[in-house]
């Protein structure tokens, strides 16, 4: 069957939709763009007031503008929306976004392209190759079975609680492949190496992936080589301690791939340094082109004040850095009766923690010499310290740093826990 139909949304997906179906022999009624379309399609730049004539249409718009183009129609068609079927493209979200017109009559549907489209000029050739998901009511299934027959296409029911689980899996196969592409050219480059390099691997496991599935796994965690992961571990904690994290978590999980026990030293991060080795960590940091934050304390009890400031800490960069009062620091500070906890047992806890990413031990009163030496991009302290105040911020001035003072929250004090405790 032959439909008459509509394009909401001429970008790279909407005209290659748009380009395949005239090729099929539907009719393009019109379309709405602000860009110049096809010629012999009707262009407006706004939604018409009506459906002029298309029984099926398209919502070819970000996933931010489906709901309120949605109300747009049904505001203007009112009941001419009945019996209209409008799909629209996103693989996220549900139909349900397109509930004020099925208030009015129509059905609707959402019907995703499960494909990269990055190149307007090849979104034809990808579209062809694509299978589409489907998601809506038993009228608009009908449609949606029609049209993709007409494009040699298969189609795929999901049910609307799996589009989120779908649209996830998609995102790795997807961006996600391309970020580890990314990573891998990234230590490549540092060898004189690049991506051209990489392309024929890549090409060869994406043909192993299709013939073989997960059975395509080969590598050292495949084999059990837990020496070789062990120095590109290392190599990793070197250079690129950016891509540490997720090289981690994916051996973690090809060890389940290939029913490998994945080795627990390999999940025990060496998270506390020594000031050398950690400078050197931070020069690797600022070399890939990461914000490091620094802050320091005693956290000899650790409390929920803590644990916030620590976590809005992190998020002004890349990775935090914490300076930790070594045990004769805080006797010299807080007096004789401290610390509470010893210095290894301080470390250990805010080593769990996983807004931290390193930790350092000082032996003196104040960490301005360890800021001197890691020159951190983030100097941070509690709400209790002026800017003005903050040991180090000089320095990091100096050098075009920043320095903040995060908002104290009061009714957290070590000091508070330690006279409560006394007290019972």
């Amino acid at each position: 069957m032959k439909y008459d139909f509509a394009v909401i949304g001429l970008g790279k997906v909407g005209s290659a939709l748009l380009a395949l179906l005239a090729q099929a022999g539907h009719c393009p009624c019109w379309a709405v763009s602000s860009r110049p379309g096809p010629v012999g399609v009707p262009l407006h730049q706004a939604i018409p007031g009506h459906p002029r004539g298309a029984r099926v249409v398209f919502l070819a718009v970000p996933d931010s503008a489906i709901s309120g183009t949605a109300s747009r129609i049904a505001a203007l068609w009112k009941d001419a929306c009945r019996g209209v079927v409008f799909f629209h493209l996103s693989g996220l979200h549900t139909s349900e976004l397109l509930h004020e017109l099925e208030e009015n009559g129509a059905e609707v549907a959402s019907l995703h392209p499960l494909q990269s489209i990055l190149d307007k000029d090849l979104a034809q050739a990808a579209l062809r190759e694509a299978f589409f998901t489907f998601e809506g009511s038993p009228r608009a299934y009908e449609v949606a079975a029609d049209l993709a027959s007409t494009l040699s296409s298969t189609l795929v029911v999901l049910a609307r609680e799996d589009k989120v689980v779908y649209h996830t899996a998609a995102v790795i196969a997807s961006n996600y492949l391309v970020a580890l592409a990314s990573e891998a050219s990234l230590l490549m480059e540092s060898v004189g190496l690049g991506m051209p390099h990489l392309m024929p691997l890549i090409r060869g496991t994406v043909a192993n992936i299709d013939a073989r599935g997960a059975r395509a796994l080969t590598g050292p965690v495949q084999r059990g080589d837990w020496d070789t992961v062990r120095e590109h571990i290392e190599s990793l904690k070197r250079g690129f301690p950016d891509i540490l994290p997720s090289y981690l978590a994916l051996g973690k999980f090809t060890a389940r791939l290939a029913c490998r026990e994945w080795p627990g030293e390999f999940d025990a991060q060496d998270k506390l340094l020594g000031q050398d080795a950690l400078r050197e960590r931070v020069a690797a940091l600022k070399s890939r082109g990461m914000k490091v934050v620094f802050t320091n304390g005693c956290f000899d009890i650790l409390h929920e004040g803590h644990v916030s400031y620590l976590r809005e800490a992190r998020a002004l960069g890349d990775a935090l850095v914490v300076g930790v009062n070594s045990d004769a620091s805080v006797s010299r500070l807080k007096g004789e009766e401290r610390p509470v906890n010893r210095e290894g047992s301080r470390a250990s806890v805010l080593a769990a923690l996983g807004s931290v990413d390193y930790l350092c031990l000082f032996g003196e009163d104040t960490p301005f010499e360890l800021i001197s030496l890691l020159r951190p991009d983030v100097l941070v302290k509690g709400g209790d310290w002026e800017p003005e105040r903050i040991v180090g911020a000089d320095v990091v001035r100096s050098y075009g740093g920043e320095v903040r003072s995060l908002p104290f929250r009061h009714g957290h004090s070590t000091t508070g826990l330690i006279e409560k405790i006394r007290k019972l």
